[in-house]
């Protein structure tokens, strides 16, 4: 079975959003957006696509550049290139485009798009979100903010990135204590 679908087609750049806001508002569409860094998706990210997707008829997601995400979280992320997270996110079903941000915030993306719902997720970090840029951009123009809650509070890439490490490194320990009992000799 073929299902002919080029997720491509769903991949916008930066320059051209402004030109799909207004072709999604001729077709009198709601326009929603979320962003991220979408580093190795897991099922809270794709409960809380779905339930964003759910306030609109088109959903826009964001995916912070390579860059960007290094700025922010530091040299060893992202795992996966931007443009692999990019494909993942455009062949979901919840994600109507997809666009690559080159900065750490969505600030100038919000401003290019204008969605009429912005939603980000509650973090410790974003608790007064109504004094962000992000914030203050959207509601300049007359859109929303949505706050939604974790999907799926116990999973997240830095937990399933530490799971990862802790079991290797167990491995590995172990592996070092049995050649201590038996150690490697010279032939």
């Amino acid at each position: 079975m073929s299902l002919n679908f080029n997720w491509k087609k769903r991949l916008i750049d930066q320059a051209d959003l402004m030109d799909l806001h207004d072709k999604l508002k001729e077709k009198g569409k709601k326009i929603i957006f979320t962003a991220g860094a979408w580093d190795m998706l897991h099922v809270g990210q794709a409960r809380y696509l779905q339930e964003a997707k759910e306030m609109g008829d088109i959903l826009v997601v964001g995916v912070s550049s390579n860059a960007a995400i290094r700025k922010v979280k530091g040299p060893n992320r992202p795992i996966l290139d931007e443009k692999v997270r990019a494909e993942m996110l455009a062949n979901l079903k919840s994600a109507d485009f997809v666009t690559i941000m080159p900065e750490p915030s969505c600030q100038p993306t919000l401003g290019l798009l204008q969605p009429d719902v912005y939603v980000t997720v509650k973090e410790d970090w974003n608790e007064n979100y109504k004094e962000s840029k992000e914030y203050k951009t959207v509601t300049k123009y007359g859109g929303e903010v949505k706050v939604l809650d974790r999907q799926s509070p116990y999973i997240s890439t830095t937990k399933i990135l530490e799971r990862a490490v802790s079991a290797q490194l167990g491995d590995t320990f172990k592996d070092f204590m049995n050649m201590r009992k038996d150690p490697l000799k010279e032939r």
